[in-house]
C-alpha cells in the first residue's frame, strides 16, 4: 500500500487561528507614540491568520496572511507590557499596519519643553485677560457721574482678584512641578532604553564571540531571544 496517507496533506483553517511574533528591529530613527525621542532599536509584535496543516504525521502551523496589526514598541514600553499587567488601560503603543494594511507613520514627538511653555502661556493668558477686566471695571467705577460699587459689585470683583491671585501662587507652580516630575519620568525611561540597548548588544558582541571559538551557545537565564529585524 505504500505511505500514500503519509504524504497527502489536510488544511485545517478557522477563524480564531493565529500566529503571535515578537522581533527586535533596529532603525535609522523612528517616532514611537507615548515617546519624547526617535528610536534607533525598538520592538514589533505583530498577529497573523495562522493555519494548520497535517502532513508525514505531524502538525505544520504556518502563518496565512500579511500582519492583521502590527505594533511597535520602544525597550522600556516592551518591559512596562510583560511586567505591569492589569495596569489601567495598558501600555502605549505604535500601531503600524492593521487589516493587513500599513498606516501612516507616527508623528515625531512634541518637544517636552515646548508643551508645558504653552500650558504655562495658556495660563498666563488666562490670567492677564482677568486683571485686564478687572482693571476696566474699576477703572469705570471712578469716572465722574458713576456710581460707587455697591457690596454685590464688590464682592464679585474680590472673587475674581482672589482667583488671578491663585492663578499666580498656584496654578503657575503646579505647572512648573509637573514639568520636574515628568522630566524624572522621562529621565527615567532613557535610562532604561539605553540599558536595554547596551544589554541587546552585549549579547550579540557575546554571541558573535562564541561562534568565533565554535563553543556552544546559550542564553542567560531571564534574557530574552528575539530575532533580528530590519527596518
Amino acid at each position: 500500500m505504500g505511505n500514500k496517507g503519509l504524504s497527502q496533506e489536510t488544511v485545517e483553517k478557522h477563524e480564531s487561528y493565529g500566529m503571535v511574533g515578537i522581533n527586535r528591529v533596529s532603525s535609522s530613527g523612528t517616532s514611537l507614540f507615548g515617546s519624547i525621542t526617535t528610536h534607533r532599536s525598538f520592538i514589533t509584535l505583530t498577529v497573523k491568520r495562522a493555519s494548520n496543516r497535517r502532513h508525514l504525521a505531524q502538525d505544520w502551523i504556518h502563518a496565512e496572511s500579511s500582519p492583521l496589526i502590527e505594533i511597535q514598541l520602544s525597550h522600556s514600553q516592551f518591559a512596562n507590557l510583560i511586567t505591569s499587567p492589569g495596569m489601567g488601560d495598558g501600555t502605549p503603543c505604535t500601531i503600524r499596519a492593521f487589516d493587513g494594511k500599513m498606516v501612516k507613520e507616527c508623528p515625531p514627538p512634541v518637544e517636552l519643553n515646548s508643551k508645558y511653555a504653552e500650558d504655562l502661556k495658556a495660563t498666563t493668558k488666562e490670567t492677564v485677560a482677568g486683571l485686564e477686566k478687572l482693571t476696566q471695571t474699576l477703572s469705570q467705577s471712578l469716572l465722574p457721574g458713576e456710581k460707587p460699587l455697591n457690596k454685590t459689585a464688590l464682592k464679585e470683583l474680590l472673587s475674581e482678584i482672589e482667583s488671578a491671585l491663585s492663578s499666580i501662587t498656584d496654578s503657575i507652580p503646579f505647572i512648573e512641578k509637573q514639568f520636574n516630575e515628568e522630566m524624572e519620568v522621562q529621565r527615567d525611561k532613557m535610562a532604561g532604553e539605553m540599558e536595554a540597548v547596551a544589554t541587546h548588544l552585549i549579547h550579540n558582541v557575546g554571541l558573535k564571540a562564541i561562534a568565533a571559538t565554535n563553543l556552544p551557545t546559550f542564553a542567560p537565564p531571564g534574557l530574552p531571544q528575539l530575532p533580528e529585524g530590519k527596518k
